[in-house]
Order: C-alpha cells, then sequence, then structure tokens
C-alpha cells in the first residue's frame, strides 16, 4: 500500500500489519456486511494478503506493479475493532506522515456519515520524506499524495487509501491543482460499507436504490406515469456475499399490454438477468408501464405491474434464481396514490 504499507509497515497504532483489497466487494467482520470499492477502469489486485484479523490488498493500473508504482489504491479491513473510531485512526496516520517527512500539507480529519456509519476522510500530501529507502531497497520519490477514507463497521475498521508519488510535481497523473477538495472525489464518494441484512437501507453495491435514484433511471426512459410516481415497483437480485460480486445493473423496464413473459424480447430479458446472476452481478429491475400500454386508472396498471413482477420472480426462481436472493420494493410514491 502506498502510505500504510511502505512508511507505516507493522507499527500503525499497533494495529496495521499488511494491506486490503478484492474487486469490488469484500465480505468482513459478520458475513451479511460488505464493502464495496470500485478501482477506475483497468487497475488490477496486485497484492494481497490476510494476516490474523487484517485482510491487505493493493490495486494498481496497467502498466504498474506494487513494486513500481505511480499511482495505488489500497484497503484494510481490521476485524474485531469496536474499540478503535475511524478518527483515532486518521490521527495516527496523519502523525506519522508529518514525521517521515520534510514537509507535509494536511486537510482533515473530517468526519462524516458514509450510509449511516461513522467515517473519516484524510488528505495528506508530503515533500522530501525523511527516509530514503521503503523496506525491500525501493527509493522514495520527492513528491507524495495520500487521501484515505476510514469507515468503522458494526465490528470492524476499513481503511481504504488512494496514493500517488513522483520526482516532480507535475508528473502525469499527480492530483495537485485539481478543482475538487480532496482530490479523486468520485472514488471515495463511491465507497459503500453495506449490510444486506438491512435490505431497508439503500446500497447501490447490493442493487438497493433509494426511490429518488430509482425515479432517475426510470424517468430515462418514460416521463412521469400520471399518478404522482416514476415507476411501481423495483426487484433487486442481490450478490452471494461468499464471492466478489460485480457492479450493479440497474434497468428500467417498460411494461406491455400484454402479460409479462410472452414475447421473445421478455424472455431474452429474463436470460439476461440469469446470466447477471450467475455471475454475481447484482441486478435491480425497475417495473414502469410503457405509455401505450397504460389503461390510465390507477388501481388497473398497479395491479397489471403486480402480476407481471409476480411472472418475472416465478420465471427467475424456475431457472434456479434463490428466493431469498430476490428482494421487492414498492414504491412508496405509487403505494400511497
Amino acid at each position: 500500500m502506498g502510505f500504510l504499507r511502505n512508511w507505516l509497515g507493522r507499527a500503525v497504532l499497533g494495529i496495521f500489519l499488511g494491506a486490503f483489497a478484492t474487486a469490488p466487494a469484500l465480505a468482513a467482520g459478520k458475513n451479511s456486511e460488505v464493502l464495496f470499492v470500485y478501482p477506475p477502469e483497468g487497475w488490477r489486485l496486485g497484492f494481497h494478503t490476510e494476516i490474523g484479523d487484517i485482510r491487505f490488498f493493493e490495486y494498481v493500473p496497467a502498466g504498474q506493479t506494487v513494486d513500481e508504482w505511480s499511482d495505488m489504491i489500497s484497503v484494510q479491513i481490521i476485524k474485531n475493532k469496536q474499540d478503535l473510531s475511524p478518527g483515532d485512526v486518521a490521527r495516527g496516520l496523519r502523525t506519522r506522515f508529518i514525521a517521515a517527512c520534510g514537509s507535509v500539507q494536511h486537510r482533515g480529519p473530517e468526519r462524516l456519515k458514509i450510509g449511516g456509519y461513522l467515517g473519516a476522510r484524510l488528505y495528506l500530501e508530503c515533500a522530501n520524506p525523511v527516509i530514503t529507502k521503503r523496506p525491500g531497497g525501493a527509493r522514495f520519490r520527492r513528491f507524495e499524495v495520500a487521501a484515505f477514507q476510514i469507515i468503522q463497521g458494526q465490528n470492524d475498521i476499513y481503511v481504504i487509501e488512494r496514493a500517488w508519488h513522483g520526482d516532480r510535481r507535475g508528473d502525469p497523473g499527480a492530483p495537485y491543482g485539481r478543482d475538487d477538495l480532496w482530490g479523486w472525489d468520485a472514488f471515495l464518494y463511491n465507497i459503500e460499507v453495506c449490510d444486506a441484512e438491512r435490505r431497508h437501507q439503500a446500497c447501490l453495491g447490493l442493487g438497493l436504490l433509494t426511490p429518488e435514484k430509482a425515479d432517475i433511471f426510470a424517468s430515462k426512459i418514460d416521463p412521469v406515469l400520471p399518478y404522482g410516481c416514476d415507476y411501481f415497483r423495483m426487484m433487486t437480485l442481490l450478490p452471494d456475499l461468499s464471492r466478489p460480486a460485480k457492479p450493479t445493473l440497474v434497468v428500467p423496464v417498460k411494461l406491455a399490454r400484454t402479460p409479462f413473459g410472452k414475447t421473445k424480447q421478455e424472455l431474452a430479458f429474463v436470460e439476461d438477468l440469469l446470466t447477471a446472476y450467475n455471475e454475481n452481478r447484482p441486478a435491480t429491475v425497475i417495473l414502469t408501464v410503457g405509455k401505450k400500454a397504460l389503461a390510465g386508472q390507477y388501481r388497473t396498471d398497479y395491479a397489471k405491474a403486480t402480476r407481471d413482477a409476480y411472472t418475472l420472480r416465478a420465471l427467475l426462481t424456475a431457472s434456479g434464481v434463490a428466493g431469498e436472493r430476490i428482494h421487492e420494493v414498492v414504491n412508496p410514491s405509487c403505494s400511497q396514490s
């Protein structure tokens, strides 16, 4: 890992021993809690180890290695650490970073809530490191930048670092001078810790959307339905948490006049969902009714969407989809009509 492995080694607050990350979902703590981390396109897992209660992963872009890198994403899962807060971890990182650098600029730690979990964010810039060689003999470069996001799960602590280092501030890929406050914002803000047992809580990594996000997806294929809602219900195929999950697939579907499952197109769509299920890709289907199929009466259209959802579920379970992996939600805006 950039800063964690090479500068802090085995000494960060006495608990950091190695590194973390698998793509993009990691089971941790109790088996229903998952960390979702999405490295940029083209990055790959270069290192993975597990020592005691710590799992460590490192990602690098294509063409770089964990020994010769300019950019790196590292993740640690430290199990059973309820007594250690994200702020504690961030302050320990900041202290050791300052001690190892000729000059330092930092922002944070900033406290924040991430999907209901307590978190902290820390941004550090180092120039002219005091240490000239890394463990193993590789040299430190003159400039290093690290952004940390630390999340406190129900039992575990998650530490995610995005790092860059180079010989000049103007090297390609350097984060200096970016418009966003922290640098690498899209990566940091897409990190999630989710509990699959809490299906009422939104989690894009599990395919559990907020009604607002579902509205956005539904509105891309049709304007608002005439009942004050954009869609009738969502059906989500949840991932198997014992396996790495792929990024979530979200598909708005316009139901036709005929009962669902009667056309080749609809049956092909079911096959696509089965493919996603077998690939362990969460898939969320947002059911709305096409304009040509609308009856113009809420109860009639709602009943049609309910029947078609039942048919879709039956087709999936008949093809081997486990019933407990299917989660359905009625649009609260529609259910109150």
